[in-house]
């Protein structure tokens, strides 16, 4: 049915009524026109002061205001919202609103509204936050014991760092901080458990080593007259060690003795010395050096003094020009039997006069004497050497 003319329903109800259905607005519309786009399923009327058809769409809009902070701009069938910037607290930059430097402050920001999610690592950089722009009132409800840095290496994110006040220090970890307070009580109560300086000792006077029971390990004296303890020699400068809490006041084993003086050494005192050189070893008069194994092997022995000499040997035995070696009975023996020789024979019948002895000494250059066995007394003859035998 077509109407040529406008139907008036007399404010009675159009029931069960369907809008134009179709793929694509019609043709030569009218202010006022309406119809149902089936592809993408909204309903168009016709606004003849723009000549365009606005969408309705499937929502319950009825409207595009501009609220506080935006404004509307109608443009055809469509409303641009712009958000409104001073370009001082906020500014739109590549399409992007963000707050400028002038835009954040204390009242701004509430107590835990800033966590650590909404901080992604990366976002905040030096550009973003000057210097100064975050004071210390600005950071607030940091927990008890608790401050804020890394531990760790590198460079990274920065975490709550737990503080401890242990004067034990049991507590200490590699993640955590000890307060000054309980730093100095750990050390005090350390270096008093190492023993002090407990005062001066006479040991000249002395019959026992010092300490009470409650010594400590550690504690020790100096010497201020020399004398000997318990068997123990002290001079004046050396030290006293309690080797243990509590050490026996007779007990040298339960103590540590340090010499601290440098006195020079006597036969009664432990002390320095100072090394005798060969030419004193010789000499022999020193008696506050010390003589070493190598000076010693050089003392050598002369008709006034005592110290080593080396045995000759047969050639020099035999030569008889050194003066400073000994001569062993071997040797001497040795000698005598070859240049200090004899003979000795017997001779005479009571017919001859004249005989002709053989002794084999090798040489003509020799003693000889005649003894009359039946008198005992020397008698003297002539004696000739026709060879260096006979």
């Amino acid at each position: 049915m077509i109407y040529q003319n406008n139907v008036d329903f007399q404010k009675y109800q159009l029931l069960n009524a369907v809008l134009h259905k179709s793929t694509a607005a019609p043709s030569a519309p009218v202010a006022g026109q309406i119809y149902y786009n089936t592809t993408n399923s909204t309903i168009y009327i016709y606004d003849a002061s723009t000549s365009q058809w606005i969408g309705i769409g499937q929502g319950s809009v009825t409207g595009v205001l501009g609220g506080n902070g935006l404004t509307a701009t109608p443009s055809g069938s469509t409303v641009n919202l712009d958000v409104n910037v001073d370009n001082a607290t906020l500014e739109i930059s590549a399409d992007v609103v963000r707050i400028k430097d002038n835009g954040v402050t204390t009242s701004k920001i509430n107590d835990g509204a800033v966590t650590t999610s909404k901080h992604a690592d990366g976002s905040v950089t030096t550009i973003k936050l000057t210097d100064s722009a975050i004071t210390f009132a600005k950071i607030q409800d940091v927990p008890t014991m608790t401050v804020i840095g890394r531990v760790i290496g590198g460079t990274g994110q920065a975490s709550g760092i737990t503080i401890i006040n242990d004067n034990s220090m049991s507590g200490a970890t590699s993640t955590n901080l000890a307060t000054a307070g309980s730093i100095k009580a750990y050390v005090d109560a350390s270096i008093a458990g190492i023993g002090t300086l407990i005062g001066g000792f006479a040991a000249g006077s002395a019959t026992q080593f010092p300490g009470t029971g409650t010594t400590k390990k550690g504690d020790y004296w100096y010497v201020t007259t020399a004398g000997t303890v318990q068997g123990v020699i002290f001079q004046v400068g050396d030290m006293l060690i309690a080797n243990q809490a509590a050490p026996s006041n007779t007990n040298p084993a339960q103590w540590i003795f340090i010499q601290g003086n440098l006195d020079q050494a006597t036969t009664t005192i432990l002390g320095a010395v100072v090394l005798a050189t060969a030419a004193e070893v010789n000499t022999g008069s020193d008696a506050n050096k010390v003589v070493t194994p190598s000076t010693l092997s050089q003392r050598t022995a002369t008709e006034t003094r005592t110290g080593i000499a080396a045995i000759a040997t047969q050639a020099e035995v035999n030569a008889g020009t050194n003066d400073g070696k000994l001569i062993t009975p071997m040797k001497l023996s040795a000698f005598m039997n070859q240049y200090i020789s004899g003979f000795a024979g017997t001779v005479g019948n009571g017919t001859l006069t004249s005989f002709t002895l053989t002794h084999n000494l090798g040489t003509r250059d020799l003693s000889w004497t005649l003894l009359d066995l039946n008198s005992n007394n020397l008698c003297w003859t002539n004696m000739s050497f026709p060879t260096v035998n006979t």
